[in-house]
This record gives C-alpha cells, structure tokens and sequence, in this order.
C-alpha cells in the first residue's frame, strides 16, 4: 500500500487522475497513508480481500464488481485537501 500511495499522490499533485485498488485487508493502512500523505479524503478502491488463491473467473468477477469506481475514480476530479 505503501508505494501505491505515494506513486498516487504524486500523481494527482500533478493533475493526473489515479484509481488506486486495494483489498479491504489494506483499508486502515490505506487511510492512514493517504492522511499521511496530505489526502485524507482520497478515494481507494476496495475489493474483497483475499485475491490469492481465486481462479481467473473469480478475481474477473471482483474486477468486474469495482470497475464503475474506477472509472469514476479516472473520470472525475477529487477533492484537493
């Protein structure tokens, strides 16, 4: 989580638009990162933790469930805290 967030924060400060994807095992730490990090209200994308040992169909199926957030997530402007 830790170099996902970092690569994400430099890249919305440069007005690129980011759509980080975690499981939810990684949601804590994924919030303390991005307050950490100046971005408090940053949008993560969350799927269902584990990802590891699902087939292919399953892990497309969890891709499938999140892939309007994160379009969304691409497609719109996120707060500037």
């Amino acid at each position: 989580m830790s170099c996902s967030s970092h690569d994400t924060a430099y890249f919305e400060e440069q007005g690129i638009p980011t759509a980080n994807i975690a499981t939810t095992e990684f949601r804590e730490a994924g919030r303390i990162q991005y307050t950490n990090l100046g971005y408090p209200s940053y949008d993560i994308v969350f799927i269902p933790h584990p990802i590891f040992p699902l087939t292919k169909e399953e892990t497309l199926a969890k891709a499938d469930a999140v892939i309007e957030q994160i379009v969304q997530r691409l497609t719109r402007d996120q707060p500037s805290d």
